[in-house]
């Protein structure tokens, strides 16, 4: 008669937590960003990573490049020059000349240049925001790595703790007589598998922690004791809502218009500049005084096409590297979107298979106790409710992973804008 009124009040606790699961969930008001350290504190850290360091020495170089462009390439050049000259009856006279010259753009290269030298500070800005992103996910997947080999920790301790009171459950039935000392055995051998597995996840957490602490000195792990329930997808997680404002693809649109204002301006080089100058001499030593302008074009050649042919090349190949940019973001895209979706709902399963599972080791504990099963059916149950709640926990940070990912290439999560 015990084992049917055990047998009938599990399948009444089950229902009972197979009711409950929905209301539980709808009381806790937090998102994956309580998760998250302060919005400022990441800002100033990313602000400090080599990465970012080195877009922002991008950024010099295309100021200084862009003051090249307006001032133009070419610079002033004086020359001098003395001769000596020798008449019939052995007279010398000497001539001196001076002169300044200076190639000058024509045919709209100077505003094509400044063009060209405003769009490469436009791409240097772009590409900062996107080193900016990449980053961010980078210090994303760490923290939350951190926070899984946290939670891992936890989950074995909390594990640890009821195999612990199983344990003393075993020696108070031994010690009564109502037990073979087998079972305390087998609680003991549970014990220290549990308490091994701790220590590996303890020392997994460690490294993981010196890993984050390294790149992230100033970032401190919190301490979560309960995780927060992830949100489910709405309409406004969509592909388009990361699409729309990508730094990645708009880096890759200002490379290619960048590229094509190169053609136009490498093209207009098949026309060299002339040389322009002015110049004054002294001949027979001094009776003579001349001043004069002069002008010189170069005659371009086959170097000239050479470089035009080369910077369609460049050109042809920032388009293409546009099309395939279009296609991998709506890839990642895709990919994030679905994955926000399928991880909510793993997450949903298990986290319902987690509830029946511990409430059935509960109830098997209190069975053994009352010597209703045998310790190795309640250690079973007790095994294959610390699988699910191991597989329930890591399912609801992949879900709050994949909430906090869709949000930051959504740029909703420590926005590039907001920090500038």
């Amino acid at each position: 008669m015990r084992l049917t009124r055990f047998s009938q009040a599990l399948l009444v606790s089950v229902l009972a937590i197979s009711s409950a699961g929905s209301v539980a969930e709808t009381i806790s008001g937090n998102t994956a960003e309580s998760l998250l350290p302060d919005s400022n504190l990441i800002r100033q850290t990313l602000t400090q990573l080599p990465a970012m360091r080195t877009s922002r020495f991008q950024q010099d170089i295309a100021d200084a490049q862009d003051q090249k462009l307006q001032s133009g390439g070419h610079e002033w050049q004086l020359r001098l020059s003395q001769t000596e000259r020798k008449e019939t009856g052995n007279i010398r006279t000497r001539d001196q000349e001076i002169s300044l010259e200076r190639p000058v753009r024509w045919f709209g290269k100077t505003e094509h240049d400044m063009r060209l030298g405003e769009k490469g500070r436009e791409v240097a800005k772009i590409a900062y925001a996107d080193s900016w992103h990449e980053s961010a996910r980078t210090l994303l997947n760490d923290w939350f790595d951190s926070l899984r080999t946290q939670a891992a920790v936890t989950q074995y301790e909390q594990q640890l703790q009821l195999s612990r009171q199983l344990r003393d459950i075993a020696a108070k039935r031994v010690k009564a007589g109502e037990a073979a000392r087998l079972d305390l055995q087998l609680a003991e051998t549970e014990v220290s598998k549990l308490e091994a597995q701790l220590q590996t996840a303890e020392m997994q957490h460690a490294r993981q922690l010196e890993l984050l602490q390294y790149h992230y000195p100033a970032l401190k792990l919190p301490v979560v004791r309960e995780l927060p329930i992830p949100s489910a997808a709405s309409a406004e997680h969509r592909i388009e809502a990361i699409m729309e404002d990508n730094h990645e693809l708009e880096l890759a649109t200002l490379e290619a218009d960048y590229a094509k204002l190169q053609l136009s301006r490498t093209a207009k080089d098949e026309m060299p500049d002339p040389v322009i100058g002015v110049r004054a001499a002294r001949e027979r030593n001094g009776q003579d005084t001349l001043v004069g302008f002069s002008i010189a074009i170069p005659l371009g050649g086959q170097s000239r096409r050479a470089d035009t042919g080369q910077a369609a090349g460049k050109a042809g190949m920032a388009q293409a590297r546009l099309d395939v940019v279009r296609q991998k973001v709506w890839r990642e895209a895709l990919k994030v979107t679905q994955q926000r979706n399928q991880m909510y709902t793993i997450w949903k399963a298990l986290d319902q298979a987690k509830r029946q599972s511990e409430q059935q080791s509960q109830l098997m504990m209190k069975a053994y106790q009352l010597g209703e099963i045998s310790l190795s059916d309640s250690l079973q149950i007790r095994k294959t409710a610390l699988e699910t709640a191991f597989s329930a926990q890591q399912a609801q940070l992949d879900a709050l992973f994949a909430e906090a990912r869709f949000e930051l290439d959504a740029h909703r999560l420590w926005p590039f804008d907001a920090h500038h």
